[in-house]
């Protein structure tokens, strides 16, 4: 009997006995994001992963457009969606997008991702094979197939969701690095700032806390480490917007610090040392005294975890709240160098930003930290890529006289990013400190 495949909507009380229907949706959106069709746009590519983690892992209060807004695009909790259109715009072309994906690869897909107007949660269809009538033997009639009850993400959605955001922003990681790093990895890092992980079986990399940054732009009131791991401010954001509570115990990051994980863990990988991702969240104090590296990603307003170093620091990303916008403040100026580093792009805008790379030991002295820190998320994401991309790492360091294997006590490298709307276009060192 002939088939043809015609596309039929995954409810969303998905069976659990089926092929795990988040992994074949997670399939899907991979080679969505791999098509030439989303290869030149990257808030395209930022928006849909978000739009497909929060509708498996349930968080549709997130799929609205002024928090659309202020999660993926950098706007104030109170931007006026009237006047800034940058939601509506940045959903039609990727809903224009996926309308092209599958008319070129019409019959390619078990699940297509479409985005239906008027909304931000997006559907999952599924191709089923459907028969066509011809010549052929009687054949006896089925009755219809109960449709099992809803198991998997009702049961999963809580606990799987940051890990559907990690690993649907891997592939973004994972396709930049293919792109920018084509140069083969030596067997022990011997770069800094990775040579001071060199003999280190495992390293954890820390995400930053979303749900904590959302909080603040709520309470507008800045919060200290103490505050932060005691988790009372859970309460407070519950209270303060009871649309989140269902999702306030999942300790959710953003795509910048998401797919800087994934470079970071592909590089790690290639040394032979294995990494473990961790939310903000999920960190004590002393698990900055362990015989292992930590790779703190973000400045303190989204990991507060960065206030242990702060004032080891020369160069630190600090908050200035009359102007409302984080900056790069220089404790020790030296000849030529700014006492502040005051950036123009703020978020999704054009323009200059800044971004702090620092190696030091961590507060046992037993095993390094490594800070990633940006004044804005592109900001922070760049620097992700300046240390992942080795032959602009090593032509950086030997730019300002830096052997790139020598051994040092701490290390700290003020980077200036040249972003666009969508990114980065360009990084480079300009201030740096050595401690031999």
């Amino acid at each position: 009997m002939a088939q043809k495949a015609t596309p039929d909507p995954v409810p969303s009380s998905a069976s659990s006995n089926a092929a795990s229907p988040d992994a074949e949706v997670l399939f899907e959106l991979r080679q969505v994001l791999e098509s030439s069709e989303f290869a030149g746009s990257e808030r395209g590519r930022t928006l849909l992963v978000y739009l497909v983690e929060n509708a498996l892992s349930g968080g549709l209060e997130r799929l609205k457009e002024r928090t659309i807004g202020i999660e993926i695009f950098g706007r104030d909790a109170s931007y006026d969606t009237g006047q800034d259109a940058i939601v509506r715009v940045s959903a039609n072309s990727v809903r224009k997008r996926l309308q092209a994906y599958y008319s070129r690869v019409p019959a390619a897909s078990r699940v297509r991702i479409v985005l239906p107007a008027g909304t931000y949660v997006p559907e999952f269809q599924r191709v089923v094979e459907e028969p066509v009538d011809v010549p052929g033997p009687a054949e006896v009639p089925q009755g219809p197939t109960a449709r099992p009850p809803n198991a998997f993400l009702s049961k999963m959605r809580l606990s799987f969701a940051l890990v559907v955001l990690v690993l649907a922003c891997a592939v973004l990681g994972y396709q930049n690095w293919k792109f920018r790093s084509a140069v083969a990895v030596s067997v022990r890092p011997d770069v800094l700032p990775w040579s001071g992980f060199a003999g280190r079986a495992d390293a954890g990399i820390i995400l930053t806390d979303a749900n904590f940054t959302l909080h603040k732009s709520f309470s507008h009131r800045e919060m200290t480490l103490a505050e932060y791991s005691s988790l009372d401010w859970l309460y407070e954001l519950k209270a303060q917007a009871p649309a989140m509570l269902p999702l306030s115990g999942v300790p959710y990051t953003s795509v910048a610090s998401a797919v800087t994980a994934s470079r970071i863990a592909i590089l790690l990988d290639r040394w032979g040392v294995t990494s473990f991702v961790r939310s903000a969240r999920n960190m004590q104090v002393d698990d900055f005294k362990e015989d292992r590296p930590m790779i703190l990603l973000g400045s303190a307003p989204s990991n507060p975890w960065v206030e242990l170093i702060h004032d080891r620091l020369n160069f630190h990303v600090s908050v200035d709240v009359v102007r409302g916008m984080q900056l790069v403040l220089n404790r020790s100026p030296r000849q030529g160098e700014q006492a502040s580093y005051v950036p123009t792009a703020q978020n999704q805008t054009a323009g200059v930003a800044y971004a702090v790379v620092a190696l030091m030991p961590n507060l046992a002295n037993k095993g390094p930290i490594l800070l990633i820190a940006g004044t804005n998320a592109n900001a922070t994401q760049a620097a992700g890529e300046f240390l992942t991309d080795l032959p602009l790492l090593r032509s950086e360091l030997a730019g300002r006289k830096i052997l790139p294997g020598r051994k040092v006590q701490k290390m700290e490298l003020l980077l200036r990013v040249d972003c666009m709307n969508s990114g980065a276009s360009r990084s480079e060192v300009v201030a740096h400190r050595l401690t031999p």
